[in-house]
């Protein structure tokens, strides 16, 4: 579930292993200058051609600035027209001021800075490594993993080779993704009309084991080497 907190679950019907990535809010839009909901307007997708944004927003509104999903895409094209490198460094014609994505009704400049860049790198290493570290201590070959499910609004949206694009998910799982929506709500719902749910919540619950990322070793070493902006 990508959100400000990165649940994650693995496993089968015997055994399951559970964490949560602290991945910050950068993708519901938070402590990115231009961030926002996905609300009309919002800018939700992007691409740059001939050096020039080219956007979709919600709503086919006037754009008013960047949801998860236009920054996530910002980030992606950026890194693939070399306008930021490997280590997340913008491009020095537009380290101070931002690169400009488009013009509010009220004439100001919607810009994507240096420290946005960092913001999305910071989330997306904390996805990587959780993931990384589940796959590890579950101890499988990442093949016999058949079904990568993404929750939530985020998720659902989520342009998916622009996440592997920048690292974030790994290549090889790319025709496994499926996108699955409020699952949690989905669940809630589950659990309160089916006259069973209980019950299998009660058996999920005595088959998972937490995995704390905090004290976990590898998960540091996944972290720093998913920094890096680079698919695999």
């Amino acid at each position: 579930d990508l959100g400000t907190n990165g649940e994650m679950a693995m496993g089968k019907k015997d055994k399951i292993l559970v964490t949560s990535t602290a991945a910050g809010p950068a993708f519901e839009g938070g402590n990115i200058q231009w961030g926002m909901g996905s609300v009309p307007g919002a800018i939700s997708g992007v691409q740059i051609e001939n050096g020039k944004a080219v956007l979709r927003t919600i709503g086919d509104k006037l754009p008013i600035g960047l949801c998860g999903t236009g920054v996530i895409e910002t980030v992606a094209e950026l890194v693939k027209g070399g306008l930021v490198d490997d280590s997340g460094l913008l491009d020095e014609d537009y380290f101070e001021e931002g690169y400009p994505l488009a013009r509010t009704e009220q004439g100001e400049t919607i810009v994507f800075t240096q420290k946005d860049v960092r913001e999305i790198q910071l989330a997306k290493s904390a996805v990587r490594a959780g993931l990384e570290t589940l796959i590890l201590r579950y101890g499988v070959p990442r093949e016999e993993i058949e079904t990568v499910y993404l929750a939530g609004g985020f998720g659902f949206k989520l342009d998916i080779a622009k996440a592997i694009a920048i690292g974030m998910l790994p290549e090889e799982f790319s025709d496994r993704i499926k996108t699955v929506g409020n699952s949690s709500l989905g669940g809630a719902a589950e659990f309160l009309t089916d006259p069973s749910g209980r019950d299998r919540i009660e058996e999920i619950v005595q088959v998972s084991r937490e995995v704390n990322l905090s004290s976990d070793k590898e998960f540091n070493e996944f972290y720093m080497d998913a920094m890096f902006f680079e698919a695999d």
